[in-house]
């Protein structure tokens, strides 16, 4: 049973959009390591967005790739996100991990 949203973070995905994602994905975590169940869908969602604008300094859109240094560890795309991937592969994953945990509750 779930107890924090980080829960959801736990199974990554096999492959991000940019080599950013997978620190953000990290932020992410770490974020909710402190938000208890029960919580919202649309909370969850919002809050990825919200803390995407915080970090990034951009509104998430699906043609977003911005730059953020404190996830720059080296490679081509070092420190960059996929808005792609959050809009389209990540957000749902976390989404639908959210559903799967409360129906568990």
């Amino acid at each position: 049973m779930a107890r924090y949203l980080s829960d959801l973070f736990i199974e990554r995905p096999e492959t991000f959009g940019a080599r950013g994602d997978p620190y953000f994905w990290e932020y992410l975590e770490r974020y909710f390591s402190k938000v208890e169940f029960p919580y919202s869908e649309t909370w969850l969602t919002d809050d990825i967005c919200r803390l995407y604008v915080q970090v990034t300094g951009e509104q998430l859109r699906v043609n977003s790739a911005p730059y953020v240094e404190e996830f720059a560890h080296g490679g081509m795309s070092s420190g960059v996100l996929c808005g792609e991937f959050w809009i389209n592969r990540a957000i749902p994953l976390l989404v639908g991990k959210y559903r799967e945990a409360i129906k568990k509750q």
